[in-house]
């Protein structure tokens, strides 16, 4: 009998807020995912865990069902204890580095989003 670990549900369950960053598949955009992934994302959460940061992933976005290119090329979401905590986080003295880091390895402005979590399964 296999048995499956629940943690990646109960962590969706108890995160309460999402930033969202997508970014434009636009012909002359240059983008170095891997650093973003190996690099970027990694020191969001060292300097901001603190402040809620609970994890993160990326995910590359493909084709749609039609073949059609993706309106972005890749995209992330940080997880957070909640709305304020992030807002904390964006005041804080890390702030400035981890914005600083993005010419690494984006020449596009990055697109936000923001929101609460209201269901999850």
């Amino acid at each position: 009998m296999t048995t499956f670990s629940l943690h990646f549900l109960n962590h969706s369950i108890k995160m309460s807020f999402i930033i969202t960053v997508v970014f434009p598949n636009d012909a002359d955009a240059q983008y170095d995912i891997e650093y973003y992934t190996n690099h970027h994302m990694p020191l969001i959460l060292k300097d901001w865990a603190k402040y809620g940061g609970t994890g993160w992933n990326v995910r590359e976005f493909a084709p749609g069902p039609d073949g059609s290119a993706p309106l972005y090329a890749f995209g992330s979401d940080v997880f957070w204890k909640s709305a304020k905590r992030l807002e904390e986080a964006f005041k804080g003295p890390e702030a400035g580095s981890i914005m600083a880091d993005v010419p690494k390895f984006s020449n596009k402005p990055l697109v936000f989003l923001y929101g609460n979590v209201v269901g999850s399964g």
